[in-house]
């Protein structure tokens, strides 16, 4: 039952945050663009500590339910690897590889030290959200 609740609320946001970036007719409602406060960057940018403290919260209790629910490239990656599974020939296998923790800290520390200076062209290369909008 949660996992199709999931699966639905995914597919609901999926398809909205879509529609507002290919949305060039201006149908969508001026006040849409609330949907994209709901991503960790876009709601550091507008300082909504509502918003970021919920979805630190949110993070820490159920883990990666932001990733594959709420951000629209975590769930294309989700979607992508479903077909791929599906459709290959071959059964892809992922192995365990130990964390790469000095990389992790190193690109945030890198990219917390940009944001402070103002070099927000790194935060924008390494956001997930913005990412997925240059895609579509």
């Amino acid at each position: 039952m949660l996992r199709r609740l999931r699966i639905g609320i995914s597919a609901l946001l999926f398809v909205l945050i879509s529609f507002f970036f290919l949305d060039f007719a201006e149908i969508l409602p001026n006040s849409f663009h609330r949907l994209a406060h709901l991503q960790f960057i876009p709601a550091i940018l507008s300082l909504s500590i509502g918003i970021l403290l919920f979805l630190i919260v949110l993070t820490l209790l159920f883990g990666r339910v932001y990733c594959s629910t709420i951000c629209p490239m975590g769930i294309l990656q989700d979607v992508t690897a479903r077909i791929s599974k599906a459709t290959g020939k071959k059964k892809k296998k992922y192995s365990y590889s130990p964390a790469k923790n000095k990389l992790r800290w190193g690109v945030l520390g890198l990219t917390v030290v940009g944001f402070l200076c103002g070099f927000t062209f790194i935060v924008g290369l390494l956001d997930p959200y913005s990412a997925y909008g240059r895609v579509v």
